[in-house]
């Protein structure tokens, strides 16, 4: 029972179904991603917790019928599925939301403002749709049935303006939406290697986030939770034993618009990535 992240490292896991990483009574937390060949892999999680069933980042239209295996497997139905958190609105992210909201219409998207804009952009009527938006006090809170919460925290310009990220403080997992990905050839779903992790999270970071000022409010502001794992939406999880490293990396790597007019450490690690 509880937390089962580390026990995943030493574990040949079957990816084709789904992977519990949280389990106690009456909360559950599990991997319900994408099995594919690609650098840019993409990972769905599911919280579920009473009568709510809570899909983070569902990820693209491709990505659908594997989820909703995965999801049917753990629940029963997909179409007990009750919310869909967006981080932001990307189509890695957010294309299969049309599809979720056809399996059950009454499906609750909580997402930021300026994501609620452009997410009917996927072919779905934002007007028909049950939003709760996140505001960017930090004060926007899910309850959940054993008296937990999810708390959705600001992450702006990481990499989009209005994002953010969802902490669970039951689990105590930081949901970090595109913050920690990484781009990897060989993908495994929970880091063994920190320091080549930190290669493979260089070379997202350094293309896809604003800037270091931005990495370091976002560090500044998740830093007082007590975090067991980092769950992040590509790339893989980073268990406690590096929770403390990766904030250390974010708060001195530099990218985006820090790399303007200097030379980019992305150019040393190319090779080993590909």
């Amino acid at each position: 029972m509880g937390l089962k992240i580390d026990e995943l490292k030493e574990k040949n896991i079957d990816l084709s179904k789904p992977v519990v990483l949280y389990e106690e009574e009456n909360h559950t937390v599990a991997w319900v991603g994408s099995s594919e060949e690609s650098i840019f892999r993409c990972n769905a999680y599911l919280i579920s917790a009473g009568d709510k069933n809570v899909l983070v980042d569902p990820g693209g239209i491709q990505h659908f019928e594997q989820v909703r295996k995965r999801v049917r497997e753990l629940l029963g139905s997909e179409s007990r599925i009750t919310h869909i958190i967006s981080h932001h609105q990307d189509p890695d992210v957010a294309g299969s939301i049309p599809n979720w909201l056809k399996v059950n219409p009454e499906i609750e998207i909580i997402t930021t403002p300026r994501t609620k804009v452009l997410l009917p952009y996927y072919g779905f009527d934002g007007n028909s749709v049950k939003w709760l938006e996140v505001s960017s006090l930090d004060d926007t809170l899910l309850e959940l049935e054993d008296s937990s919460v999810l708390v959705f925290l600001s992450s702006p310009f990481l990499h989009f303006p209005d994002a953010f990220v969802t902490y669970d403080s039951r689990a105590k997992l930081l949901f970090s939406g595109d913050i920690f990905a990484a781009i990897q050839k060989k993908w495994e779903l929970v880091v063994r290697d920190f320091e080549k992790h930190k290669l493979e999270m260089m070379y997202f970071h350094v293309y896809y986030m604003a800037s270091n000022k931005a990495l370091k409010y976002f560090v500044d502001k998740v830093k007082p939770f007590e975090i067991d794992a980092i769950i992040p939406q590509h790339g893989s999880i980073i268990p406690k034993e590096f929770v403390k490293e990766a904030f250390s990396f974010l708060e001195n790597l530099k990218c985006g618009i820090d790399l303007l007019y200097e030379e980019s450490p992305v150019k040393d690690i190319i090779n080993d990535l590909f």
